[in-house]
């Protein structure tokens, strides 16, 4: 009795298959040696995740619960809810640190993302390829001077017999000199405008990564339709280097928001609460006074505030996809 069409194909595939297998071996080996492959690669991945999670996660959690409580550092933690942040919207001092923060990011921001931008531009449209590496090698070194060396330099600076006011009186304008981070109306903007010319080489390096990856045929285009400098920055450039600059943006916003090494080496927050920021305040209610109950609120309102500017970033992005 014959088969039927139907278990007949079934059959003739069955054979097909274990024909093929018998006939490639290797198709079984090549199975066994990538589980074998994933295996070693999750051995030696699992120390790297259990110190990540114990160093990064786990302090993280912690500060996010011990946001809601009341600890000293070594009695057992007490819940008190939203009481933390209800004193901190009370706390003077809390507001002057987000006032300052305020300012410190609006004046900040653009000194940050703009002159990093205009030397990029420079540098890349130079003719020479050798003085492109030159001089863009000259800006990323300062990479290698620590930030704490540039700060103390800008301090000395800023002294009332330090070199800006040597030469203010050069230049036949002793009324100028100041005590520049003794005075309370002078210290924030001070330690805002320190790192002159404010050329950032992180910034720097990405804007002309940006700039290389434009199309040269844009540029043809430009010069054959006689699109002057300007314009060619303002139509071509920008918008070519816009991701660049959204994502230094955001990363700029994190680093002047994180910002506590410049008061705390520079002036200790003072003169008064005058260069205070939000992280200098966290960090000297948990060390100095050992609340860190209410720092960990503090971190807490600061990673919203940076986990919206994430959000709305990345959501930015999806948008334009």
């Amino acid at each position: 009795m014959g088969l039927g069409p139907k278990v007949y194909t079934e059959q003739m595939a069955s054979s097909v298959k274990a024909h093929e297998m018998r006939q490639h071996p290797a198709v079984r080996t090549k199975r066994r040696y990538s589980w074998k492959t994933a295996l070693v690669a999750y051995v030696f991945l699992l120390p790297t995740l259990i110190a990540i999670a114990l160093f990064s996660y786990y302090p993280a959690l912690s500060a996010l619960l011990g946001a809601f409580t009341n600890w000293n550092g070594f009695n057992p933690p007490q819940w008190v809810g939203l009481q933390n942040f209800a004193q901190a919207f009370q706390d003077p001092i809390f507001l002057a640190s987000a006032k300052n923060l305020l300012i410190w990011s609006l004046v900040g921001l653009p000194l940050s993302l703009v002159p990093s931008f205009v030397v990029a531009e420079l540098i890349f449209h130079l003719r020479s390829t050798r003085a492109q590496y030159v001089y863009r090698t000259v800006f990323v070194l300062s990479f290698v001077i620590p930030s704490v060396v540039t700060i103390l330099i800008w301090q000395y600076i800023y002294e009332p017999t330090g070199l800006l006011n040597h030469l203010l009186i050069s230049m036949g304008l002793q009324s100028w000199t100041q005590s520049w981070i003794a005075d309370p109306k002078y210290a924030l903007w001070a330690v805002i405008l320190m790192g002159f010319p404010w050329v950032n080489p992180f910034n720097l390096l990405v804007y002309y990564a940006g700039l290389q990856s434009i199309p040269a045929e844009l540029f043809d285009a430009a010069a054959v339709d006689g699109v002057s400098g300007l314009q060619r920055i303002a139509h071509i450039d920008v918008p070519m280097v816009l991701s660049q600059i959204k994502v230094l943006l955001v990363l700029s916003i994190v680093g002047v928001t994180q910002n506590i090494v410049v008061p705390l080496i520079m002036t200790d927050g003072g003169p008064g609460n005058s260069t205070t920021t939000p992280v200098f305040y966290m960090y000297e209610q948990a060390i100095q006074y050992g609340n860190y109950g209410y720092s960990m609120a503090i971190a807490l309102m600061l990673f919203v505030v940076v986990m919206a500017l994430a959000l709305v970033n990345i959501k930015y992005f999806q948008a334009e996809r």
